[in-house]
């Protein structure tokens, strides 16, 4: 028979509980309607939703205008082939979350590699609309009618950006600061070393034309030496891709050759710590070595 003693003890620690948790109901409550905490929610979905539309307006500067369920759509496709890779090389249904990470990525990876080869094509024409703009000024014609010259003449991407600073200019925005805004927009430092030259050559005059001239050679040295550059550490470069594909093939080829020899790895919590550990270390160094092979200029 229970005792009476220690059914009131039970009474009590249930009622003194019961109390507890309403007092933390009313203080959770309390909090989560409090101005502050739905401010910072709302600040932290913003934040949320920044992620995607950071990348499309990286896109648009890549010229394309890419809708977000596009993005999520490449996104679940990147999922879905990162944990098809990890299937195939493990075997194991339970690590495929793993490739989840490549969900994350490769809207990322694919929306900069567009944008560097824009920028890149970009890089290539300024040269010539320096040159055109150079050309123009000393025919007679101002900055802004050289400007609208060479966007007239030139084919995209070139194009587009400066069409971009010819519209912010018609707005009323500064021909200086439309340059940068339209550099930004392509990620040009070389477009927005014009807009400060040009700016200076407002305050303190001088020769535009020559120092366009100027700028334009400087852009040719860069890109010489720029293709030295990739022409040196291509070795490299392929090296690293190489060592990072390698340990996983390998495991995947050993795993269809000899399952026995390979099922510790995999079916162990020692071996999947070590098969962890490892891969970390691989991508780690793959990292190190892209750092290493690829110089800022």
């Amino acid at each position: 028979m229970i005792d009476l003693g220690f059914m009131n003890l039970l009474s009590g620690i249930v009622a003194g509980l019961a109390v507890l948790l309403l007092f933390i109901g009313i203080r959770i409550y309390r909090t989560q309607t409090h101005w502050l905490y739905v401010r910072q929610k709302a600040v932290e979905a913003e934040k949320g939703r920044k992620w995607l539309s950071s990348l499309q307006k990286e896109a648009l500067a890549a010229g394309l205008e890419i809708p977000t369920t596009h993005l999520v759509i490449a996104g679940v496709s990147g999922a879905l082939a990162g944990m098809a890779v990890v299937v195939a090389v493990t075997g194991k249904m339970f690590l495929a979350p793993v490739g989840l990470i490549l969900g994350i990525v490769a809207p990322v990876i694919w929306v900069k590699r567009r944008i560097a080869g824009r920028s890149a094509a970009f890089e290539a024409q300024l040269e010539i609309v320096l040159g055109q703009m150079a050309s123009a000024i000393r025919a007679g014609l101002s900055v802004h009618q050289a400007l609208e010259q060479a966007a007239l003449s030139s084919v995209p991407p070139a194009k587009d950006v400066l069409g971009k600073a010819l519209h912010l200019l018609r707005s009323g925005t500064p021909l200086t600061r439309a340059m940068e805004e339209a550099g930004q927009l392509v990620k040009s430092r070389d477009l927005q070393m014009v807009a400060a030259a040009t700016g200076l050559h407002m305050q303190t005059g001088g020769d535009l034309a020559l120092i366009y001239d100027q700028i334009a050679d400087g852009i040719r040295d860069r890109r010489n030496f720029r293709a030295q550059v990739g022409s040196a550490t291509s070795e490299g470069r392929l090296t690293a891709n190489v060592l990072l594909a390698l340990p996983f093939i390998a495991v995947g080829g050993m795993r269809v050759l000899s399952p026995e020899y390979m099922n510790p790895l995999f079916n162990t919590a020692g071996g999947l710590q070590l098969l962890g550990i490892c891969s970390g270390l691989i991508i780690f160094g793959w990292l190190i070595i892209k750092r290493i092979v690829n110089i800022e200029y």
